[in-house]
């Protein structure tokens, strides 16, 4: 007997509310796709081709909480098949089990994450940020647009910057995803190892028992400004109208007043 595909029943999204302003400015395609959390709508279908230089606005509600991430070395055209029988991978990184619209479905780790919990509150604010605890395949940043035509650039305590250095390069050895002798992308501890103590759970499920490791380490020096491990700390909150979020946002190691002015 056929079974139902639940995925196709989300609600849609709404038209009015916050806007993302999505750009890749990597020298290569990237397709972004969104994940929301319980409760919430799909966005965009869930993902979507941006060619290099070129920039996509997606609608959400005004209390839309969910997360964002880019896929890179995608091929949609192949009909093949894993062992079970379900569509294989079509992305090198962060692929959701082969399709272009994820339709809501989560991307396979490592992936870079932006994780966002909308408010409509202004007082309250939006809280966002840019999260490597399942690992890292590109440098996203973060910020809202100025809230006044003629203002000055994003307030820096609402932009999370790129990294300072390329992970890929930095990335351990047996946390590399190599792809045509290339790393792709950098696994985190716990996608690597799966311990409780990098993965922060059971006995280390506490923020005193979870401090990081050497490895989350690596991901803190390369991009302060990314969360590195679960109980690590460095979220934004800033309500806006359009949020902006950029792939590859710069060079390495340029500063947050050139992402924000991008």
């Amino acid at each position: 007997m056929d079974t139902v595909n639940h995925t196709h029943l989300r609600p849609v999204a709404l038209v009015r509310g916050v806007t993302f302003r999505v750009v890749n400015k990597c020298p290569f395609p990237v397709w972004p796709a969104a994940a929301p959390n319980a409760g919430h709508p799909v966005l965009a279908g869930g993902g979507f081709l941006l060619p290099p230089g070129q920039s996509r606005r997606v609608s959400a509600p005004p209390t839309w909480n969910g997360r964002f991430w880019g896929r890179t070395g995608c091929n949609f055209t192949s009909t093949a098949t894993n062992h079970h029988g379900n569509a294989a991978a079509s992305c090198l990184t962060g692929d959701c089990g082969g399709r272009l619209a994820c339709n809501g479905t989560a991307g396979a780790p490592p992936a870079t994450l932006v994780e966002v919990d909308l408010h409509e509150d202004q007082s309250k604010g939006s809280s966002y940020d840019v999260s490597l605890v399942d690992g890292y395949n590109l440098p996203v940043a973060v910020w809202t647009k100025p809230p006044t035509p003629g203002a000055a650039a994003a307030d820096r305590k609402c932009v999370i910057p790129g990294c300072a250095k390329n992970v890929n390069a930095v990335c351990p050895p047996e946390l590399q995803v190599t792809a045509a002798a290339a790393v792709v992308a950098c696994k985190s501890a716990c996608v690597a190892f799966g311990t409780d103590a990098f993965c922060c759970r059971g006995a280390h499920g506490t923020a005193e028992t979870c401090r990081g490791s050497a490895y989350s380490r690596v991901f803190r020096d390369a991009c302060p400004a990314y969360v590195s491990y679960p109980y690590d700390t460095a979220a934004a909150r800033c309500y806006a109208e359009v949020y902006v979020l950029t792939f590859c946002p710069s060079r390495w190691g340029a500063g947050a007043d050139r992402v924000a002015q991008a």
